[in-house]
This record gives C-alpha cells, structure tokens and sequence, in this order.
C-alpha cells in the first residue's frame, strides 16, 4: 500500500483526506471569496461549491499535486469570476463597506480589522488583478510560488503585479493625510 507523503506545515493538520483538508480549509476558501465578493451569501456560496468541485476532482483521482490550498483557492477565483461576470459586476470590490454578516477576517484582532478596512478604503482604487495579488500575499500570507499558480502568472510576475500595486497605494495622496 502506498502512503502519501505530506509536508509538514507549522500548525497546520496533515491534509491527507478530504474531510480534513475541508476542515482545515473552509475558513481560507470562504475568506478569500469575501475579500473578492463582499458579501456573505456569496462567499458560502462560492466556498460550497468549491469544496463540491474539488470533492469531485478529489474522488476521480485529480486532487491537488502540490499544495492544497493554491489549488482550492484556484478554484474560488474562478468560481468568483463566474459570479462576478454573471452579475456583470463593474468592480470586484462594489462601493459600501465591509460585508460584516458572517464573521470578523481577523479572528478579533483590531489592529488587523484596522487595516483590511483602510485597505478596503483604498483598494478601490487598484485594478482587480492589483487587489487580487495583494490579497493573496498579504491576507492569505501565500509565497509567489502559490500565487502564481493562482494567477497564471510566474513568481517574478508576482512580485512585479505586487510592486505595481505597492506602487499604486503609495501614490494615493489619501495615504499622506
């Protein structure tokens, strides 16, 4: 019998079942999928459905090859753009505030509540992909590596879509106040 090998991840459970992988990750998936929709209904919507995809994937012996997490949030993006292209939203991010329905992003920390809403504040003004990255590196914490196969693109694109978007947020004279 052969057994799978798993890295092994500081504080993290071993992802070698589905059950497991959906407990250790549903909070990540439904995370990300608020970030990008802004809303709660959609992000549980968005979350199941992924989970139910890669479930399906999962059973048929296409599971992820690397990384768990790029992989279910690859995914998401797709399933947020479907509902994003079926709502033939303008912007990912809509005007309003943070969606406060289901649960704080931050597990209760207010210094880092703060920041995702003066983020939130000034994201509006970066192009999708520009947000997107910057979520990806500095919300979910992820490595180039792992946003880029999210993205399509390849980790010195990465940093380059993050330096651009550093950039951006910089030049916003809101930022100076």
């Amino acid at each position: 019998m052969l057994e799978r090998v798993v890295e092994a991840r500081p504080m993290e459970v071993a992802e070698d079942t589905f059950e497991a992988l959906y407990r250790q990750r549903y909070r990540d998936v439904f995370r990300y999928a608020l970030m990008m929709l802004r809303r709660s209904e959609d992000a549980e919507d968005v979350a199941g459905e992924t989970f139910h995809r890669a479930y399906v994937a999962w059973n048929s012996g296409h599971g992820p090859s690397g990384q768990a997490l790029p992989w279910l949030l690859l995914i998401a993006r797709r399933l947020v753009i479907d509902k994003a292209r079926r709502r033939r939203l303008i912007s990912w991010f809509p005007l309003g505030g943070v969606d406060q329905g289901r649960e704080p992003s931050d597990g209760g920390n207010t210094d880092r509540t703060e920041f995702w809403l003066w983020f939130d504040r000034f994201a509006r003004e970066l192009p999708a992909r520009q947000r997107e990255v910057l979520i990806l590196r500095y919300q979910r914490d992820m490595d180039d590596q792992a946003i880029g196969e999210i993205l399509g693109l390849s980790a010195s694109g990465v940093r380059s879509l993050v330096a651009r978007a550093c950039a951006t947020l910089r030049r916003n004279p809101e930022i100076w106040r």
